[in-house]
């Protein structure tokens, strides 16, 4: 339902009225993604009213803590740099999405999404992929890793110290 909303109107709503637009509907996307495992609304708002408490109690918890994990969209932390950054899903698909494999340019906008992800770790960085993910279609999808892995060049892999991007090497 959330997707539809998006499609009807909002996208066009979200452009003439806020300079985030794109942020915003990125934010909704995710939520209708994360929406789709729920069989019903009930279980869907019964997830979420359990989080938000979980993330409110945590909220006092970590300001008296200098250990805290922030969860985040890459549009979210454009201009921010944090100490470790784990980008996670860099799986053909859903990055770049299945929807901008399509379109040169919305390649390319994924591909500087890439860029913005990766470097806004100071110290260190984390970049992964499922070799299995669960589908809510139903069932299991072997995963490939995301183009953008591949195209990293063989001088930063060794630099960056990073182990091999298939999942079978």
């Amino acid at each position: 339902m959330i997707q539809l909303v998006i499609e009807a109107d909002y996208r066009d709503y979200a452009r003439s009225t806020f300079t985030n637009h794109e942020a915003r509907l990125e934010d909704l996307e995710q939520l209708a993604i994360f929406a789709r495992q729920f069989e019903t609304m009930e279980d869907f708002l019964t997830q979420v009213a359990l989080m938000t408490s979980i993330e409110a109690e945590d909220q006092s918890a970590a300001s008296n803590d200098d250990e805290r994990l922030r969860l985040s969209t890459i549009h979210q932390a454009k201009g921010l740099e944090f100490k470790i950054v784990f980008v996670i899903m860099l799986c053909e698909g859903l990055f770049p999405s299945s929807r901008s494999l399509d379109f040169e340019d919305s390649l390319e906008e994924e591909r500087r999404l890439f860029y913005v992800a990766v470097t806004r770790a100071k110290d260190e960085l984390y970049l992964s992929y499922p070799i299995v993910r669960a589908v809510a279609s139903g069932g299991d999808w072997m995963q490939q890793p995301s183009r953008f892995l591949g195209a990293i060049p063989s001088t930063l892999r060794e630099e960056w110290n990073l182990r091999s991007f298939s999942p079978y090497g």
